[in-house]
C-alpha cells in the first residue's frame, strides 16, 4: 500500500517537472496501457524530458519518432542502460538503427501493433511525437485509450 502511494508521487513528480518545459506542451497520463502507466508529449525539451524520465519509479519503454530518441541517446544514453526499450516510428537515423535496444517500425500504427510483445507490469510507457505529423500521432495514441473503455 505504502509503496503504490509512492510510486503515485513519483509520477506526480515526474508531470510536475514536465509541465515546466513548456506552457505549450507538457506531460499527459493516459491511464494504463497493456499493464503500463501510459503517458504522452508533444514537442519535449529534451533535457526536461531527461529529468521526466529520471524521476519514473519502473522500467520505461520510450515510442517516439526518431528527432527526439536520437537527441536523447546522443545526450543523455550512449551506453543504453536508461531505459528498457526504445521504438522508434517513421524515418530512421543510423544511431537508431545501430543500437540492440531498440526497435524500428516504418510507421506508427505497426509499432503500436508490436507494443504489446514489449509491455511489463510495472512499467511506464512514454510516447513522443515531436514531427510534421505530431498532431495526428498525438491523436491517434491518445484514441487508444477511448476505445480500450
Amino acid at each position: 500500500m505504502i509503496e503504490k502511494e509512492f510510486d503515485k508521487i513519483k509520477i506526480a513528480k515526474a508531470q510536475e517537472i514536465a509541465s515546466l518545459g513548456s506552457s505549450e506542451t507538457a506531460l499527459q497520463s493516459h491511464g494504463k496501457l497493456f499493464g503500463m502507466d501510459a503517458f504522452s508529449w508533444r514537442n519535449p525539451n529534451i533535457s526536461v524530458l531527461e529529468k521526466t524520465i529520471e524521476s519514473f519509479p519502473f522500467r520505461t519503454v520510450w515510442l517516439g519518432n526518431t528527432s527526439e530518441i536520437s537527441a536523447y541517446i546522443n545526450s543523455y544514453d550512449r551506453d543504453g542502460k536508461k531505459l528498457e526499450r526504445y521504438i522508434v516510428f517513421g524515418e530512421c537515423e543510423d544511431i537508431v538503427k545501430d543500437q540492440n535496444h531498440i526497435k524500428h517500425f516504418s510507421n506508427l500504427t505497426k509499432s503500436l501493433d508490436a507494443l504489446k510483445d514489449y509491455s511489463f507490469s510495472p512499467g511506464v510507457l512514454l510516447f513522443t511525437t515531436s514531427d510534421s505529423d505530431s498532431e495526428y500521432a498525438m491523436n491517434y495514441f491518445s484514441s487508444l485509450f477511448s476505445k480500450l473503455q
